[in-house]
């Protein structure tokens, strides 16, 4: 049988092809609800400029939810509410 074979690739549900996307757009809007700019996000959170703009742009498919919370933290914003309903809006698109 197929599905208990652990090697066997699990398929990816067709929404979260645009999750890297709704993340960089969400930390970009909190940035500039604060008024920050990318760099001063990447000194407060202690996340390297280049990891952030790759977050931003969406070029990152699956940033770490260790990097997720420092940003989060950085910009005073519970992890829970930073994710809250990101599913639901990548379903929509």
């Amino acid at each position: 049988m197929a599905e208990n074979n652990p090697k066997q690739k699990r398929r990816t549900p067709s929404w979260c092809a645009q999750l890297p996307n709704r993340l960089g757009r969400r930390m970009t809007e909190y940035c500039l609800r604060k008024g920050w700019s990318l760099y001063v996000l990447s000194a407060a959170s202690g996340v390297p400029l280049t990891t952030i703009a790759h977050i931003a742009d969406g070029s990152t498919k699956n940033p770490g939810i260790y990097t997720i919370m420092r940003i989060c933290r950085a910009l005073d914003v519970p992890l829970a509410v930073f994710l809250d309903g990101l599913e639901d809006e990548c379903r929509n698109e």
